[in-house]
């Protein structure tokens, strides 16, 4: 047991790296994200890695160890910061924050393996990205957002819910998504990308070794 623990923490924290997704929500949308809850998000998951401030009223802050820099791959999104974590992945919310009418909700990306364990425990580290997620809202939210991340296709592949569907319905914890026409040979490529080939993220299928010469060029048109 002391093991999987062990395996569960290694996965999460170290080299947990904090990224943005900005949005415009319901009321009704956001008081569905209670503090403890744990999420499935459905499909691939674009995020930024630049932080500044903020013009929707909510924002996804995500701790992740298992984010894909895509942007170095691909240079048209440099400007963006463009980073995506891997289509059915989990979190847990950590924490909930609202200053002067915006809310901040703050997510840790874990392992599938790890869902029961979240749900029980709380960690050090844990309380120690609550107070540094709530310190980076409070000065966010003094600083103008990036004019980039504003731009309509930013804003198109960003504005909605983490965890939810078109609906607004939270994904089973039970069920993979399917992934669209080419999307498991992306979903293949960021696993290898971001070193999350261990069973300690399964139920996700175990990936097959794949041809990585030319992926993204194809992917890009690079």
């Amino acid at each position: 047991m002391l093991n999987i623990i062990e395996e569960i923490f290694n996965w999460t924290y170290p080299g947990a790296t904090l990224y943005y997704k900005d949005c415009e929500l319901n009321v009704s949308v956001i008081e569905q994200f209670t503090k403890a809850r744990i999420l499935r998000n459905g499909y691939f998951l674009d995020v930024t890695c630049k932080g500044a401030g903020i013009k929707f009223n909510t924002r996804f802050l995500i701790a992740s160890a298992k984010a894909a820099n895509l942007y170095e791959i691909n240079p048209d999104n440099e400007k963006y910061g463009h980073c995506c974590i891997n289509a059915n992945s989990y979190f847990k919310i950590l924490d909930v924050y609202e200053l002067k009418g915006k809310t901040q909700i703050f997510l840790l990306h874990i392992p599938a393996q790890g869902i029961s364990y979240f749900r029980k425990a709380n960690s050090n580290m844990d309380d120690f990205f609550i107070q540094k997620a709530r310190l980076s809202f409070d000065e966010k939210c003094e600083m103008e957002p990036l004019p980039e991340l504003l731009e309509t296709g930013w804003v198109k592949r960003t504005n909605f819910p983490v965890g939810m569907d078109a609906q607004n319905k939270f994904y089973p914890l039970d069920e993979l998504t399917p992934l669209p026409a080419g999307g498991q040979e992306v979903f293949n490529e960021i696993r290898v990308l971001v070193n999350d080939l261990s069973e300690i993220n399964m139920p996700i299928p175990i990936i097959e070794s794949i041809q990585r010469v030319g992926f993204w060029k194809r992917l890009f048109g690079k």
